[in-house]
């Protein structure tokens, strides 16, 4: 609707009509003015017929000339309004049957333009995978196809970034939060991580870590000092610190024994406690009322907290400042990206033939939905917009359109017309 408003294409749209009536009238010209003449040439051969024969046959021409060009301007003529101004029954008959044509017409498309199989037929021929290969072949469209998508990327954004959509995106978040059951969700993510061992991987690099962590020297000095003062009683030996230091070590070492025991061993003691208590809470989760009230009611007064509100406005101001510098940026991450994959796509196109078919199917697939489910629509909305048309603006376009041809009906009339007159003069003459 946008480019039916431009006024470029409101100048151009003028002047295709104009020139258009140009035509019409130059035409409609010729056929009045070869009625007329064959008009005259009958008055001046019924005006010399008694001199010499051949004048009967120039008569015969003109005189069925002059019916075959009224006919035709009448029948022309009733096609759009009513001949002379005279409301002569079955004339004017486009604008007299302007809901029946437009009924049919949209039903005509609909049937015979809009059918699932010719829809399918015409993307076969355009291969589109085909097409998208050749459109991208050339840089500047693959810089073009960037550009626009940059371009559309920075609008959304823009709109992304109005605060009432901030606010509306928060309080989606917040319903959404407040309606999942989080305990339950956990129990089953809880029950993916049990069934996949992914929580004895777990124990493992946790296991590492506090192994790495005791065998620091800091570590280890900060044991020895707890243990020292725990033994304090052989300050009076001078024997606390060496005491802690030996006691550190040997607590350091016994623990990573454990740990390299854990390690190694599949159904160690530890590893079966780690699954038997992730069973139990995951049977809590999921079957525990009580539990689950808890949980939705913690959520909803994490997501009711003004921290909540404050964190996402942080976040999101955050991710739009970001997007924003890098959508303004010549050298935009995103265009680059864009570019990147519509090259990826081109040559994948013209080496894979699986590819190419797979899109050249989806679009069939997908054009015989969209036809299938809004055929009926389009032939109504084609419909409806030839009814809302005014009578003298519907039997203008289609003059315009048609109305040049028809003109060349009458000439054709007025010609043929008058070579029939003559070989019914002929006849008659030879008759006689």
């Amino acid at each position: 609707m946008a480019g039916m408003n431009d006024p470029l294409y409101l100048e151009r749209e003028r002047a295709q009509l104009d020139a258009k009536r140009l035509r019409l009238r130059q035409a409609r010209t010729v056929a009045t003015c070869l009625l007329l003449a064959a008009l005259v040439l009958y008055l001046v051969a019924e005006s010399f017929a008694h001199r010499h024969p051949v004048w009967g046959f120039i008569g015969a021409f003109a005189e069925a000339a002059m019916i075959g060009a009224l006919a035709d301007w009448f029948a022309v003529t009733a096609l759009f309004r009513h001949p002379m101004g005279i409301p002569i029954p079955h004339t004017a008959i486009i604008p007299r049957n302007k809901l029946r044509i437009a009924d049919s017409l949209g039903g005509f498309i609909e049937t015979h333009f809009l059918s699932e199989e010719q829809v399918a037929a015409r993307i076969d021929a355009f291969n589109p995978a085909r097409r998208i290969a050749s459109w991208l072949s050339r840089p500047s469209h693959v810089e073009q196809l960037a550009e626009q998508a940059q371009q559309l990327a920075s609008y959304l954004l823009s709109v992304l970034d109005e605060p009432h959509v901030r606010d509306a995106a928060r309080r989606i978040l917040r319903e959404g939060m407040s309606e999942l059951d989080w305990a339950r969700h956990g129990g089953e993510l809880l029950a993916v991580l049990l069934a996949e061992r992914q929580h004895q991987q777990l124990l493992d690099r946790v296991l590492d870590k506090v192994g790495a962590r005791l065998a620091q020297p800091d570590v280890q000095t900060l044991l020895s000092g707890m243990v020292a003062q725990e033994l304090s009683y052989l300050k009076w030996v001078a024997l606390d610190e060496a005491g802690g230091r030996y006691v550190a070590r040997k607590l350091v070492a016994a623990v990573t024994h454990e740990f390299e025991r854990v390690r190694e061993e599949p159904e160690h003691p530890l590893r079966r406690l780690v699954d038997n208590e992730l069973d139990a809470l995951i049977l809590r989760l999921q079957h525990d009322d009580a539990l689950r009230q808890r949980t939705r009611a913690w959520v909803e007064e994490l997501a009711a907290a003004p921290a909540f509100e404050r964190r996402f406005d942080a976040l999101w101001q955050g991710l739009m400042q970001a997007l924003h510098g890098d959508f303004n940026k010549p050298d935009s991450l995103l265009r680059a990206r864009v570019a990147s994959a519509a090259r990826r796509l081109r040559d994948q196109l013209r080496v894979d033939p699986r590819l190419a078919e797979w899109v050249n199917r989806s679009v069939r697939n997908a054009a015989a939905r969209s036809v299938a489910r809004y055929r009926q629509q389009i032939g109504a909305f084609i419909a409806d917009q030839l009814k809302g048309w005014d009578d003298r603006v519907m039997v203008e376009r289609l003059e315009l359109n048609v109305g040049v041809d028809l003109q060349f009906i009458r000439i054709n009339g007025t010609l043929v017309g008058g070579l029939i007159g003559v070989l019914l003069h002929a006849g008659q003459w030879l008759l006689r």
